[in-house]
């Protein structure tokens, strides 16, 4: 089986669970949107800066490397040992550095909330950290349940913890539990997942192993997908909202923008999962096949990639004023503009293949290229917000993006 038929195979059951799981999810957006109106979703919006943030602190570019790596261990391994090895070592060290965070997280959030004026938010310290320890869980166990293509597997695990997580929302929005009530919902059902992943992934990590593999760049390309993670964190939307914050920009128009940015990613559901099974399957093909079939597999992907997505970003953005009138409710038509531009740059990305670029670069060992890219990318975002959200508020903030 060529490693493109391997990918059509797997994405049937990836378009399937993430299109389920998006659909979920989806419902729960417009659950929690109508629920919490601009003002408190632009709080919720605020909220969620910080926990993510902290994963990318967190990843100390484990993900990657277990991307990268994994499949090309087990290729030259096919025991397993030594991807064993490496991926038990990485679970204890998130866990370690899980809780290491966790303090730290504890005993600065009143200073970054200072910085912000959002003191308010205090009250919010626990349920944050409980937020951020299942999100940094969940990225790690997904990620090899990914990279070893178990994407049957992982289709009905995530699609198990969205329906809990939409039936939880429910039942607390019926208690009226506010923001509190949106975000442990997420928790607990994020919680079960990280359980049943842990379960079903126990011959990955349970048990003595001593292969140790022999990998001599993996601490250069570690490094460099976790500057790589901090610098990209200057091109997403959670830093558009930090400054948001810090240049006092309403907290309805916090609110549209959080609607349009989620609404906009959300549109490329068929390709959920798409971006990491590419990655597993560019490392097995330049590890067998060398640069050429690389080539190929990329441009295959990203034709695929195009045909999917595109003609629904185009029907988004002729028809954005009706879509959020429909979904969220006239209070909301506001976000109408920011909702066309945000969805035409997500277009034009996915037609260029930069949500494959990155992890091409990594395969083919130009970690330097990829940092370079992206830390110039984040310095020219930064410094656009800082011009244009001054003058322009939301509207310079998905612009500048």
């Amino acid at each position: 089986m060529s490693l493109f038929n391997k990918f059509i195979v797997n994405v049937g059951w990836t378009t399937l669970g993430k299109s389920v799981v998006q659909i979920l999810l989806f419902a729960i957006s417009i659950l929690l949107t109508r629920y919490l109106g601009k003002a408190r979703l632009g709080d919720y919006a605020t909220l969620l800066v910080i926990p993510i943030f902290i994963r990318l602190l967190n990843s100390f570019g484990l993900e990657t490397i277990i991307y990268k790596y994994l499949p090309e261990l087990n290729v030259k391994d096919p025991s397993g040992a030594q991807g064993k090895y490496l991926f038990s070592r990485f679970l204890g060290l998130r866990f370690l550095t899980t809780f290491g965070f966790c303090i730290l997280m504890y005993l600065f959030l009143p200073y970054y909330l200072d910085i912000i004026n959002y003191q308010s938010l205090m009250e919010f310290r626990w349920v944050l950290i409980f937020y951020f320890i299942v999100i940094t869980v969940d990225s790690l166990l997904s990620t090899l349940f990914m990279t070893l293509l178990r994407f049957k597997t992982l289709a009905k695990i995530e699609i198990s913890g969205a329906v809990m997580n939409l039936l939880l929302l429910i039942l607390f929005i019926r208690l009226d539990h506010g923001i509190y009530g949106v975000l442990y919902a997420y928790i607990i059902s994020m919680s079960a997942t990280n359980i049943i992943y842990l379960f079903l992934a126990r011959k990955q990590w349970l048990g003595p192993t001593t292969k140790k593999p022999e990998i001599n760049d993996i601490g250069q390309s570690a490094w460099a997908s976790y500057g790589m993670g901090l610098m990209g964190f200057g091109l997403m939307t959670q830093s558009d909202v930090l400054l948001m914050n810090f240049f006092n920009v309403d907290r309805g128009d916090i609110g549209l923008y959080y609607l349009s940015t989620g609404f906009g990613g959300a549109l490329a559901f068929l390709l959920a999962g798409v971006a990491p099974m590419a990655f597993s399957l560019f490392s097995e093909t330049y590890t067998k096949d060398g640069i050429k079939s690389l080539e190929n597999l990329y441009c295959q992907i990203v034709g695929f990639a195009s045909y999917l997505t595109i003609p629904i970003n185009i029907f988004c953005v002729l028809n954005a004023s009706h879509v959020i009138n429909f979904i969220y409710g006239p209070a909301f038509i506001e976000g109408t503009d920011a909702l066309g531009v945000y969805v035409t740059f997500a277009g034009i990305q996915t037609a260029l293949g930069i949500n494959f670029t990155i992890s091409c670069l990594f395969v083919i060992n130009k970690q330097n290229m990829a940092l370079r890219s992206t830390v110039e990318g984040s310095i020219l975002n930064i410094g656009l917000n800082l011009v244009m959200i001054p003058t322009f508020g939301m509207m310079g903030a998905i612009t500048a993006t």
